[in-house]
């Protein structure tokens, strides 16, 4: 079967066994893509690059299929659920404009719990000082670019949020990780393996071929995934491709979960509104990551769609 195809229906049975408590557990909730709705009007000089055409895109489409209604029964489930925390792989904004990131920081600020982000590609949308976008998200991220990919623990695990997002030309929505980046990614998953947790890597473009036309893919996957062949990890979760999938890193049996924007109205069930609830314990030799895929209903509830457990050998 082709790992693209793998539906968490697939993935081993046993959300239910029982397990020896080694370190405790850990609830993670994994949304993205939310696409919070932009303070308009925009200024004609912030319009001077490819957003003037993300603006007609929003107005004449956009504006009808991601829904802050939608994207406020997401996180209402998430906080009946009271996971840890919460992590959210990017695009919480539609055209990356500084009062964007101020009302996606205040946004982050009211989830129910503590939320961890990296950025997507509409948040990087023009070329800008780090000062004047990502830093307002430094309380869930990071203070300074030079520290990605940044290391967050939460019980057992250790997420850690590697940035993707750049600018790339019009018509385009790529994605690079860059050696710098993939150099420190490969020596925090090494420092972590003997500390016996969980590594869990947040990023926003899937590092692997197939989920996303080449214009909005990963430049660098193949790289990406030689570092998390070499250095190993758990889990790696990602936004980006507005589907609700389970994969493999390429080479590797590392598990790969997409989803669905948090936001985005659609007819498909793996495109419609979702959220993933990450549940890792362990016992004495593997990890155990139950995931529980919920997603909008077609009468705006929500209900479970699917679950699974992956098991994951504890890293010596």
């Amino acid at each position: 079967m082709d790992p693209a195809a793998i539906r968490p229906s697939d993935a081993a049975p046993g959300a239910a066994r029982a397990r020896a408590s080694h370190g405790g557990t850990a609830v993670l909730a994994h949304m993205s893509d939310v696409h919070l709705p932009p303070p308009l009007p925009v200024r004609p000089r912030d319009l001077l690059n490819k957003r003037a055409l993300s603006l007609l895109s929003w107005q004449t489409n956009r504006r009808h299929h991601h829904l802050a209604a939608i994207s406020d029964t997401i996180v209402a489930d998430i906080a009946a659920d009271a996971p840890d925390a919460i992590a959210v792989s990017g695009d919480l904004t539609n055209f990356g404009l500084t009062q964007e990131y101020a009302a996606a920081a205040d946004w982050l600020e009211h989830l129910p719990k503590p939320a961890h982000v990296v950025p997507g590609n509409h948040d990087a949308m023009a070329p800008q000082a780090w000062d004047d976008g990502p830093a307002l998200w430094s309380p869930w991220m990071t203070q300074r670019s030079s520290d990605l990919p940044y290391v967050r623990r939460i019980g057992p695990l250790a997420l850690i949020g590697v940035d993707s997002a750049i600018s790339s030309p019009i018509f385009m929505a790529y994605g690079r990780v860059g050696l710098s980046q993939l150099a420190r990614l490969e020596r925090i998953l090494k420092a972590l393996a003997p500390e016996g947790v969980c590594r869990v890597v947040m990023i926003h473009h899937p590092p692997r071929a197939g989920l996303v036309p080449w214009r909005k893919s990963l430049l660098d996957h193949v790289l990406m995934a030689e570092t998390l062949r070499s250095a190993g990890c758990e889990l790696v979760i990602h936004g980006h491709s507005h589907n609700s999938t389970i994969s493999r890193i390429p080479g590797t049996d590392i598990p790969l979960l997409g989803v669905a924007s948090a936001s985005l109205k659609s007819e498909q069930p793996l495109r419609m509104a979702a959220w993933n609830r990450i549940a890792v314990s362990r016992d004495e030799r593997l990890w155990h990551i139950d995931v529980t895929r919920r997603a909008l209903d077609p009468n705006r509830g929500m209900h479970t769609q699917s679950q699974g457990t992956f098991e994951r050998p504890v890293a010596a």
